[in-house]
């Protein structure tokens, strides 16, 4: 199933080449990238590229006369149908009918990643969700973690050898209020009268934790909690390891068993601490004069990278200030030698991205590697008004709560579709809608129509299973002509460029936009095209081979998705 974006854009490339051989085109110094975009309309052509309207700024000549140089020297294909030149000088392609129909056939039963192969074996980190061990997963997590998984389906798909990470904050200030948390809730049920201050974990949790902290701590201490130990720092750390060990659990739980999500590697931020590589980076960090000491803290010089003000590495208490750990992970991966480090993180961290990419630059990494991806907030209406949930307050509406009401595949697809730089209202009451209205029911309905029409050729004797090929030995191909017949074809070849695509720029949402468009084509189709009743029983069995090819497509896109492809709805 070729890329046929990709073969347009090498086709017009070698026309630019050849025009300037032959001196049609003047030399330049550097040529303008080839931009190659399907139009959405096919009045303008399947496919249209503005190459000529660059060139015509460095070249000086007018777009139009260099669309036709072009054209005339682009090498000539059996898949374009025709060129034209459109103001203000526009290249738009149409590709041949007959072609799309004869290469049916290549579509069905082929692995469609073979034909995506732009990652050739590079690897590549994914780390996402990586939330701090300090109460149950939020919905700002999972929107990250579908897209990143998606991410990681189409990566892998595209010939990339994808590492799923989860890095998680097991030190730190937060860590240590979480375990002040369980302890004054522990005293509490104690009858012992402590404060609880408003910035502490309030949630329900906290005391289900405390309940079973205490039945261990009697078990292993033998004796109860006591107003002292909140200032005992080897009972308070001995607390949080367990507190942290119990929640982190909880969150591996409900990543397996709810997200349905395999990681591949989980980094513990102690870790880091245990085996000195934050020191150790912190370290080339002085050696390379871009640190300093001022109040009994240790600064950052990220001024020097254009920051506003320069920033604490190290507090006056000696402990690590935020930024420190993530430098030393991030070292960490590059160590690790991949050629891609993604790093996905929610819009309240994202101003401290610059900052670690400039202490990539300094360790002497090459950030271009380096791909920061901001996931934006998220909210969720229900009967017209807004869900607040939230971690501390204990109000947990969370991602096991939001898949039992919704279902998986709707939690999925909803997240997906949203790109994470955008802010995302999720409409409870239209992601439970069975109707046309609900994206995910839309899409997978295409997909339960497919397979209808192939389970009643099979009652009728044409193909053996719904599984099966169609014989196609002498089927009149030509029939496929109708409007939504060649609508749906130019739509199923477009999935090698559109997994390309996000494989190299990370706009995952786009998936679930082609599957939407791809599902668009299949009820046109369905609802136009009466395949099983066709009389000539030739002719059907051309249209059922478009049948199966649209169902191998939209189905490879539901697996890239990752969800679910039902026989009946």
């Amino acid at each position: 199933m070729m890329n046929i974006k990709q073969s347009l854009t090498k086709d017009i490339m070698e026309g630019v080449q050849k025009a300037l051989d032959s001196g049609d085109l003047t030399e330049m110094k550097e040529l303008p990238a080839v931009l190659v975009e399907s139009t959405g309309d096919s009045a303008h052509g399947d496919y249209a590229s503005p190459v000529a309207m660059s060139i015509g700024k460095v070249a000086g000549k007018n777009p139009m006369d260099i669309v036709e140089l072009i054209v005339g020297h682009m090498p000539k294909r059996e898949y374009v149908e025709k060129m034209e030149v459109a103001a203000p000088g526009f290249l738009n392609i149409w590709i041949s009918r007959s072609w799309m129909v004869s290469r049916l056939d290549d579509v069905i039963g082929h692995n469609m990643c073979d034909d995506i192969a732009v990652g050739e074996g590079l690897a590549v980190n994914l780390e996402f969700i990586s939330a701090n061990p300090t109460g149950p997963l939020t919905l700002g997590n999972i929107r990250t973690a579908f897209s990143a998984d998606t991410l990681g389906k189409v990566m892998e798909c595209a010939g990339y050898n994808v590492t799923r990470e989860y890095y998680f904050n097991d030190a730190g200030v937060q860590v240590k209020k979480l375990g002040e948390s369980v302890v004054r809730r522990i005293l509490q049920s104690q009858g012992e009268e402590v404060e609880f201050a408003e910035d502490l974990y309030q949630g329900e949790y906290i005391s289900d934790i405390g309940s079973q902290i205490v039945e261990q701590w009697k078990e292993n201490n033998g004796k109860e909690f006591s107003v002292s130990d909140l200032e005992d720092e080897k009972v308070m750390g001995e607390v949080v390891d367990v507190v942290v060990k119990i929640l982190f659990g909880q969150i591996k739980k409900t990543i397996v068993d709810d997200l349905k999500i395999d990681f591949d590697v989980w980094t513990s931020e102690k870790s880091l601490h245990d085996d000195g590589s934050i020191e150790k980076v912190l370290d080339v960090l002085r050696e390379k004069g871009v640190t300093y000491k001022k109040d009994g803290a240790e600064y950052f010089k990220t001024t020097d990278f254009g920051d506003d003000k320069d920033r604490v590495i190290v507090k006056s208490s000696g402990e690590y200030a935020y930024i420190a750990p993530d430098i030393g992970y991030h070292q960490n991966k590059y160590d690790r030698k991949y050629d891609h480090i993604l790093t996905f993180i929610g819009a309240d961290h994202q101003g401290h991205l610059s900052k670690i990419t400039a202490a990539m630059e300094v360790l002497g990494n090459d950030v271009s590697k380096l791909h920061f991806v901001v996931s934006q907030w998220m909210s969720l209406k229900r009967d017209g008004e807004v869900v607040k949930p939230s971690k501390r307050k204990g109000n947990i509406y969370g991602p096991k709560e939001l898949i039992d009401e919704i279902g998986y595949d709707s939690t999925r697809f909803f997240m997906i579709q949203h790109s994470l730089s955008s802010q995302m209202e999720l409409d409870l009451d239209l992601a439970k809608e069975r109707s046309d209205r609900n994206p995910v029911f839309y899409v997978q309905y295409a997909y339960v129509r497919l397979q209808a029409i192939l389970r009643k050729a099979k009652e009728k004797g044409v193909i053996e299973g719904v599984g099966d090929a169609v014989n196609s030995a002498g089927a009149e191909f030509a029939v496929l002509g109708e409007d939504a017949e060649i609508d749906l074809m130019r739509a199923l070849y477009r999935l090698p460029e559109v997994s390309s695509d996000i494989a190299q720029t990370f706009e995952v949402h786009k998936l679930a936009y082609y599957a939407h468009d791809l599902a668009k084509y299949v009820h046109a189709f369905y609802n136009q095209v009466p395949v099983l009743s066709v009389q000539d029983e030739v002719v059907m069995r051309g249209k059922l081979q478009l049948v199966i090819a649209a169902r191998d497509v939209l189905g490879k896109t539901l697996d890239l998705l990752g969800l679910s492809k039902p026989d009946v709805m």
